[in-house]
């Protein structure tokens, strides 16, 4: 292992040096910029938690891609939400998937989950660093393709490239999107694999920025189209909420707000009414809602209501002091949704079991 190591922290800035160096240089100069940028757009943003759980949502989405389990982000979304869904087939991609985000959400040391090889790529990735003398994301490229190339999981060298970046100090705090995904699909066996790596980081920053800046916009005009109203009024808290979460139901909106199941239906009609969120189940039971600019990806979508029912949407209200969403707790309900899907198996026990006392007297036969 340590040969294929020092083949790779060496030999690929050799190759580098002996080719072209201009060949690292555009790629590099892109990628720190991408970060930069992203970093920057991140540090007191009033959306922040709120991009920053949609961004874990397809960040782990990408990253159980990539190592062949299709997930889907809107069924992710509807899972952590704690709302009613249709049965799941593939039980195992969606388990992955929550298990990556609670490792995205856990402290790095000590660690407390099955080990998934985050530690050894984050140590990797300090050794190039140290040993070649190299630029932060090319040492991060370095150890993320030694750390694959010595037989290491794929969802560990992802999950580190992150918290790699925020320890050297190029980003305040882990951004999900930052995971090297897009380098796993681009490289090629005989390609410049620090290459792909970099154009991938930039292109992942850029989106990240992009998805950022949408979000802000978004919520400044749903919050515009709520109306001069308390800066603490619950329904300006309920706008939080659906930002943040994409997905919900009146018994988890009830959860967060701290009100009546019967209010926090209330405050979903109305946001409805205005254009915010989307009924999504046309049913009285178990509604959910979805943020208006996440409707059209969940298939099915209740029609809007008629302007002339609805009644005249407020007028748009001046600007007012923009406010961070502190309150709003990033990826709320992992663990809860891990728990219900493990209940959920278990109630399979019985009949998986059955099934394999049925296979094996067949096959006996």
């Amino acid at each position: 292992m340590p040969k294929i190591h020092n083949y790779l922290l060496y030999k690929d800035m050799q190759d580098l040096r002996l080719s072209d160096p201009l060949l690292l240089l555009g790629p590099l100069e892109r990628a720190a910029k991408a970060v930069g940028r992203l970093a920057q757009a991140t540090t007191g943003s009033p959306v922040l938690a709120a991009w920053l759980h949609r961004s874990r949502v397809e960040a782990v989405a990408d990253i159980a891609d990539c190592q062949g389990r299709r997930v889907d982000p809107n069924r992710l979304r509807t899972l952590l939400a704690q709302v009613p869904t249709r049965a799941l087939r593939d039980w195992g991609a969606n388990m992955l998937a929550l298990d990556l985000m609670r490792q995205m959400l856990s402290d790095h040391s000590p660690p407390a989950f099955v080990p998934t090889g985050m530690d050894g790529a984050l140590a990797r990735m300090e050794e190039a660093h140290a040993r070649a003398g190299a630029a932060v994301l090319v040492a991060c490229g370095i150890g993320f393709f030694a750390h694959l190339e010595a037989g290491g999981d794929r969802s560990g060298a992802c999950l580190a490239v992150s918290r790699y970046l925020t320890a050297q100090g190029m980003t305040p705090l882990p951004l999900p999107c930052l995971n090297g995904v897009e380098a796993i699909r681009r490289a090629e066996p005989d390609g410049m694999w620090l290459v792909a790596f970099l154009d991938g980081i930039a292109r992942q920053a850029e989106q990240g920025e992009d998805g950022l800046t949408a979000l802000l916009h978004r919520w400044r005009g749903w919050r515009r189209r709520v109306g001069d109203r308390r800066s603490d009024a619950r329904i300006r808290r309920a706008v939080d909420a659906v930002a943040a979460e994409g997905v919900i139901g009146p018994a988890r909106l009830a959860a967060r707000l701290r009100c009546a199941t019967s209010a926090a239906t209330d405050l979903l009609e109305e946001l409805q009414r205005l254009e915010i969120a989307v009924e999504i189940t046309r049913r009285r039971t178990h509604r959910v809602f979805v943020a208006e600019d996440l409707a059209a990806m969940l298939g099915e979508v209740a029609p809007r209501a008629a302007a002339v029912a609805a009644g005249p949407v407020p007028g748009i209200a001046p600007m007012v002091s923009v406010e961070l969403d502190r309150w709003v707790e990033p990826a709320e309900g992992v663990d809860d949704a891990l728990a219900n899907l493990e209940r959920i198996l278990k109630r399979q026990d019985s009949l998986l079991a059955r099934y394999g006392r049925i296979a094996g007297v067949s096959g006996e036969e």
